[in-house]
């Protein structure tokens, strides 16, 4: 019989669903916009309702072995409860795994999502058989991952990879985590919105900051190579201290890469050692929004068989 996990990418705009094979084909999909004003129960619920709709499109001699969720939070050290969710606050303290386990009577994980993208990248995408990897995710925020000896590495609480909340201005712009000058607050997508405003550009999102780039705006372009040139500073400290083979760039924000990639390296060649900086591979993420899906349901699937 063959074996699937269910699996979901919570999102502060859309999640992502899907049913996973063990060989990391998406047998059954779908997407659908995060709803918003929700208690957490009710987020719960709507999560519940579209993994059954993905579970009604798996084959009938499918086994469901587990359930696995991606999802922007950190994990609380005594409870393992999900905690710090800045734009899923009503999440905070819920035990989804719980909902989860008691809805579909198996198994369920939970994963940080950018946690679980580097995982997927490293499972089928971008750094597939590299044994130490750097995975950041630039988004509405800046998250990260850790691959070590060619597995996840978590830290002693699960919340190893918060490449976010690297400070890159010590007295600089104050952050959701409560301290100053995260490279979250210049390279994240929300970061390249505000700092284009300050600019006097007329823009909603970092999309619209990356076609004024490409369309030959000055001041566009520069927003992008700041955004570059700090996201360059938080990983170098990372490249001398971990000496990586990959270093993989995904997330929304990652489409401007033309724009990020060289003031990336010109940092990690400046402030790195030479043969670290010149052994690591920066690339590009390859899995697109499947990342996480693929990602959770590996973690499923590894701590499931090992149980």
């Amino acid at each position: 019989m063959n074996e699937v996990v269910l699996a979901l990418d919570l999102g502060g705009t859309n999640s992502r669903f899907g049913a996973v094979s063990a060989e990391g084909e998406i047998v059954a999909r779908g997407r659908e916009k995060t709803p918003e004003g929700t208690s957490g129960q009710e987020l719960a619920d709507f999560l519940v309702k579209h993994l059954r709709s993905v579970e009604v499109e798996v084959a009938t001699d499918a086994k469901i072995l587990a359930v696995a969720a991606a999802i922007p939070a950190i994990f609380d050290a005594e409870t393992g409860l999900p905690a710090r969710l800045p734009n899923l606050a009503q999440l905070e303290g819920v035990d989804l795994s719980k909902i989860l386990n008691d809805a579909f009577n198996v198994r369920a994980f939970l994963e940080n999502d950018a946690t679980a993208a580097t995982i997927g990248e490293h499972w089928l995408g971008a750094s597939r058989g590299a044994n130490h990897v750097i995975g950041v995710t630039l988004g509405t925020g800046v998250g990260g991952g850790l691959i070590i000896e060619g597995k996840p590495f978590r830290g002693r609480d699960g919340n190893a990879g918060e490449i976010g909340h690297i400070c890159v201005e010590p007295d600089g712009v104050r952050c959701g985590c409560g301290s100053r000058g995260c490279v979250e607050q210049y390279s994240s997508g929300t970061a390249i919105v505000r700092q284009a405003k300050d600019w006097g550009l007329n823009v909603d999102s970092a999309k619209d900051v990356f076609d004024l780039a490409v369309s030959g705006d000055n001041k566009g372009a520069r927003v992008l190579e700041s955004a570059g040139r700090y996201l360059g500073i938080a990983v170098s400290g990372l490249v001398n201290v971990l000496n990586p083979d990959a270093i993989v760039l995904g997330g929304g924000v990652a489409a401007s890469w033309d724009f990020l990639i060289e003031p990336v390296r010109r940092e990690i060649a400046s402030r790195c050692y030479e043969a670290t900086a010149r052994h690591v591979n920066i690339c590009r993420a390859a899995l697109g929004e499947d990342a996480g899906l693929l990602g959770a349901a590996r973690t499923a699937f590894c701590s499931a068989k090992s149980a």
